[in-house]
């Protein structure tokens, strides 16, 4: 066993600084916290960095979703298709349109859709497919968009877990009709709470700048303006674009260092035969977020060994079938049923290095050992 580390190992920490802090005072000097140039420039900033013509920052990333969906027209009647292992914003995003919520079995090898079950879910209500990016992985998302354009169907990108991920040439989010991103503590970059919707589209994009507005196109403040549609209070503030412009600017840099964190784990794992690490194609662009692991058996007593050893894992979320509002037959999603069980996420935070990961791969070592 390596030295023993005596600072609790969390799943993840944010990285914040003075700079945030700084800028973060800023937009309190100018007495304008609620949504203005701050979050424009932010935008702007996204916008460029993802090479999409229309970037939109939201409330959160589920909320992105939603409104995503709203822009389609889609709403009671309409079918919207979700891979059944994803956490239960995506479908909570589909509920509030009204749609009905479709699932469908996943891939075991990258967490994706099955294909072949995909294909099969499709009909004439079928209105969209949100392919999840799960850790910032790409899935068969190409072909995904190709089933979609035979069967004329919107693509909605889950890409909460996939800021500047790619697929080859293009980032993860800017294939479908519509991305959507998560800025919650948790990502790559944060501004606390959030959410980003990206396209190409014009059409869409005012649609969407309208339903964030309470549908007031144009700055608001609250009195003499036109309603010209339905709409939702989900604007940005400037508090927190001021916190995302300092971050977007060490992204490339964090990026750089999740790879570094997943290839050291694989590196310092790859003969232990109990556990596996996912794959990631990083050399084709793909970021992984936090590092998924599978192991054969005895999941949850190893993560409860490294939680008395100071290191937090994070357990895959359940399959939305077994989730009270969604709930659905077992059998019908074999492959979710099955592999959630041996599914958990290795400490992926910004601010480990290669001594706190070989005492976390030390202590997976050790319990295979005597397990």
């Amino acid at each position: 066993m390596s030295k023993i580390i005596k600072k609790k190992i969390n799943f993840w920490s944010p990285v914040i600084g003075n700079e945030e802090i700084k800028k973060i005072n800023s937009t309190l000097k100018i007495n304008w916290p609620n949504e203005g140039n701050f979050t424009f420039d932010f935008e702007k900033k996204i916008k460029n960095l993802l090479k999409v013509k229309y970037a939109i920052c939201t409330t959160s990333g589920t909320i992105s979703i939603f409104l995503a969906l709203k822009s389609l027209d889609i709403g009671v009647g309409d079918e919207v298709i979700v891979p059944d292992i994803t956490f239960g914003a995506t479908a909570m995003a589909v509920k509030l349109t009204g749609a009905k919520l479709v699932l469908v079995d996943v891939n075991k090898d990258n967490l994706g859709f099955d294909l072949i079950k995909l294909k099969k879910k499709i009909n004439k209500r079928t209105k969209a497919i949100i392919p999840v990016h799960i850790s910032g992985r790409a899935g068969e998302i190409k072909k995904i968009i190709k089933l979609a354009k035979k069967n004329r169907i919107f693509i909605v990108e889950d890409a909460a877990e996939a800021l500047l991920s790619k697929c080859k040439e293009k980032y993860l989010g800017t294939l479908g009709d519509l991305g959507c991103f998560s800025l919650t503590a948790s990502k790559i970059i944060t501004t606390g709470q959030g959410g980003i919707i990206v396209t190409n589209n014009i059409k869409l994009y005012k649609k969407i700048k309208l339903l964030k507005n309470q549908g007031v196109l144009g700055k608001s403040d609250g009195g003499n303006v036109k309603h010209l549609t339905i709409g939702y209070n989900f604007k940005f503030t400037n508090i927190q674009a001021a916190m995302g412009i300092v971050q977007i600017a060490t992204i490339k840099k964090r990026a750089s260092k999740l790879k570094k964190i997943n290839n050291l784990y694989r590196k310092k794992l790859q003969h232990i035969k109990e556990i596996k690490i996912l794959n990631f194609d990083i050399k084709n662009g793909e970021v992984p977020l936090w590092t998924d692991a599978y192991v054969l058996k005895k999941r949850d007593k190893l993560i409860s060994f490294l939680k008395k050893h100071g290191v937090e894992c994070r357990k895959f979320w359940y399959p939305l079938h077994m989730q009270k509002p969604f709930k659905e037959k077992n059998a019908k999603y074999k492959v979710s049923s099955k592999i959630y069980k041996n599914l958990f996420w290795l400490p992926s935070s910004l601010n480990l290095n290669e001594k706190k990961i070989t005492f976390v791969c030390n202590l997976i070592k050790k319990f295979f050992k005597e397990n």
